[in-house]
């Protein structure tokens, strides 16, 4: 028997803005694209908003995410984006090269994908709150959550790098790109307990970095990026796809989270 799983109305859409000579947005194309990865994040999720936007304020809802106008992006390349939105984007104004179709995976347990995911990882740890006079007592006082980047929290683990004559003989510098594969595979290997899936081959970790998103207001917000790809197999598929449109991890507002998935070959 076929299990099928839809989570409401979904659409998987790329846009292209019109940055390109000659066209609409060419004259303020370098104020819009391009840049630093720190530009990039902060940019994007407002230039795609105007695919969405009903009001000006409106992707500022504690929920927005969750609600029909909600969605996530990713950058592929300057200017242009993939984007899953419960509702089909609307560019009242031109100003986009867009194409939408419907979104409607029917998935079974067992079932391959490929999948590429660009992801903020962290976890939450707890830390003691300290005391009014400065001290701290763990036994006593409350605790909290607090997010980190599963990357460095594991480099945190391991001994500094240890350095002769100008070259890294131990440490950290020389197991970044290890401990970053294994770290983020623990973490992806979670995220699919929680989530409906397991990872069915090690994943490529890449392109992992420090961003720090420029922010209107108050210091920049610095986030980790890293691009996910491999195979995954499908162990709960109605849990999986009301996920997706939810995405992974943090910072989704910065075009993390969105999980692009294909059938295996």
């Amino acid at each position: 028997m076929v299990e099928q799983s839809r989570s409401g109305q979904l659409y998987l859409s790329r846009a292209r803005l019109r940055t390109g000579r000659g066209e609409a947005l060419a004259s303020i194309a370098p104020m819009l694209v391009g840049g630093s990865k720190s530009r990039t994040a902060a940019a994007g999720h407002r230039i795609v908003w105007m695919l969405f936007q009903k009001t000006p304020d409106a992707g500022h809802e504690p929920n927005w995410r969750q609600s029909e106008d909600g969605f996530l992006w990713r950058e592929e390349a300057a200017g242009r984006y993939m984007i899953l939105s419960r509702r089909e984007p609307a560019d009242e104004h031109a100003l986009f090269e867009l194409q939408s179709k419907s979104f409607e995976p029917a998935l079974r347990a067992g079932d391959r994908l490929g999948f590429a995911l660009r992801a903020n990882p962290v976890v939450s740890t707890k830390a003691a709150l300290a005391n009014r006079d400065g001290g701290s007592k763990p036994d006593q006082a409350r605790q909290r959550g607090k997010r980190v980047d599963v990357v460095m929290h594991a480099l945190n683990q391991v001994q500094p790098t240890r350095w002769q004559d100008g070259h890294a003989v131990s440490g950290r510098a020389l197991e970044r790109d290890t401990i970053a594969t294994a770290a983020v595979t623990d973490w992806l290997t979670k995220q699919g307990a929680r989530h409906g899936f397991a990872v069915a081959k090690p994943p490529t970790v890449s392109n992992y970095a420090q961003v720090a998103v420029e922010r209107t207001r108050g210091r920049p917000a610095g986030i980790s990026v890293a691009d996910i790809s491999g195979e995954i197999e499908v162990t709960d598929p109605a849990t999986f796809v009301t996920r997706l449109p939810l995405g992974f991890g943090s910072a989704k507002a910065f075009g993390c989270g969105l999980m692009l998935i294909r059938r295996a070959s």
